[in-house]
This record gives C-alpha cells, structure tokens and sequence, in this order.
C-alpha cells in the first residue's frame, strides 16, 4: 500500500507551471479538489499534507530543494513517518513519453531525470513506485534544459488537467497497488489522450 507520495520538482514560485514541476503540480491539483491543506516543515525539508483512505494515513510531499535534491525531503519525511520504500509513489515529467500519457513502474533502471536519480541515490534503493506523466521532448537534446525550465502552454496545461483528473479518479486503485485496474485504467487514458489532444485549443 502507498502511504507517501512525492511530486519531484524545482522549490519556488517561479518554477510553478515549468514542465520539469508536473509532479508538484499533480500533487497541489489532487490537494486542491479534496480541500487538502499542507503545512511547512522546515526541519524535513518539505511541505506535507495528508488525507486518509479507509483507515490509512496517506501523506503528500513538495520538496522544499531544487529538483536534484528531492531525495533529501524524501529521506527526511519517510524516516519521520516511518514509510518503508514499497510504501513511496514518486509522480515526475517524463520526457520520453508523449505529452500527457502516462506510464506506471516500479523498478528504475536507466533514467536521464536527475530527481528520480538522486532519490535513488539518496535512498540507496531503486525498487520504488512511480508514475511517469509525459511532456514530450523538444527534439534536439541541446534544448532540453531550456524545455524543462520553461513554463507549460495553455494548451499544455489543458491537456495535463485531464491527465491529472484521471490519475485522480484512480488514486484508489494507486494507493493500494492494484496492477491490474491501474493497467486498465492507464490503457484507456493513453488510448483517448491523443483523441483529447486532437480537441483541446
């Protein structure tokens, strides 16, 4: 079961609607529909809310460090809370996978997203959750800096709404790592996104 879920992102205002910011923006979408509030927490590096399923205390986290440091507000919050690493869901960009699909993983092997690696590192473990939200790639690998600091278009933030929506119509299947009914539901977002896409101006 997952009791802690993490949007890896830059900390700061300015970086609010930056593609590389899509697991925060998640994060503060979800607390928003479910009148979820975070408090600061200075000490464990991070802003934390929570809210309960059945019985259970599930926590959210933005990291309050630049995005090649979230493993150490992750670190700091899961020994805090006493969150055992099969019990963590990380949401982060992807820029492999087209813009508003998404993918559900567990183990990382290769990946070139420098949160997901210092997580890794930090936590000296790589069997962790993850849902993987795609923004597209710019093309040229010498403008994927600029692509991941640059803010997201309207249209891009339309689409990122929908894909948000239904990884939040499915939070229960996540939560209690349900393979089969998150692959049906995975499937049937991928199928339509571009059908919404095709729509969204």
């Amino acid at each position: 079961m997952i009791k802690l879920i993490i949007g890896l992102s830059n900390y700061g205002l300015p970086y609010k609607n930056n593609r590389h910011n899509v697991g925060a923006k998640f994060i503060c979408t979800f607390a928003r529909y479910n009148n979820l509030i975070f408090k600061k927490d200075v000490k464990l590096f991070s802003y934390i809310s929570k809210f309960k399923i059945d019985n259970y205390n599930v926590y959210l986290l933005l990291p309050m460090t630049y995005i090649n440091m979230n493993g150490k507000s992750l670190l700091a919050v899961a020994n805090f809370y006493d969150i055992k690493i099969n019990e963590i869901l990380i949401i982060h960009d992807e820029l492999d996978l087209p813009l508003g699909k998404i993918r559900f993983k567990q183990k990382i092997n290769n990946t070139s997203h420098n949160g997901v690696k210092n997580v890794v590192l930090t936590l000296n473990n790589n069997n962790l959750y993850r849902i993987k939200i795609g923004i597209g790639h710019p093309g040229n690998k010498n403008k994927v800096i600029n692509f991941l600091l640059s803010d997201m278009s309207n249209k891009e933030l339309k689409i990122m709404k929908y894909t948000f929506n239904s990884i939040i119509k499915n939070i229960r299947h996540i939560i209690y790592l349900d393979k089969c009914n998150i692959s049906k539901f995975i499937f049937k977002h991928n199928k339509l996104i571009q059908l919404t896409k095709n729509n969204i101006n």
